[in-house]
């Protein structure tokens, strides 16, 4: 299964970009996450950075966040998406999330990606996941 585009929640990102913490991804969520590094567009909302950040900061992953960070803007498969008024319009209409739920899922809604993400309240919704 490929998709083109692609928006990752923050668990996913972090269990790509921390290989030993890949097998935490779903089989389909690590293919899915290659074929649009290959052929494709990773969208990365802001939110998801902050939650990285945090992360890292507390030392769970031994990954600089400044050095992922300019990674990120060097490669042109990753897209950092703002935080802008088209997403905060969505999200006053996912209501039944918590705030950065709300920021992700809308993010994805409105780059019309998929979200690669393991959470069961986003994927029993009408947003499109996979994990």
């Amino acid at each position: 299964m490929e998709y083109k585009r692609i928006t990752l929640d923050s668990h996913a990102l972090i269990w790509y970009i921390h290989e030993p913490s890949r097998d935490r991804l779903s089989k389909t969520a690590l293919n899915v996450i290659r074929g649009a590094e290959k052929n494709g567009v990773i969208y990365i909302p802001t939110i998801v950075l902050l939650e990285v950040l945090i992360l890292l900061g507390k030392g769970r992953y031994p990954i600089s966040f400044d050095v992922l960070l300019k990674e990120m803007e060097e490669n042109e498969v990753y897209k950092i998406a703002s935080l802008d008024s088209e997403i905060v319009k969505m999200v006053k209409s996912l209501d039944q999330f918590e705030l950065h739920d709300r920021i992700i899922a809308a993010t994805a809604i409105v780059k019309k990606s998929v979200l690669v993400t393991k959470d069961r309240n986003i994927s029993r919704s009408n947003v499109e996941t996979i994990w």
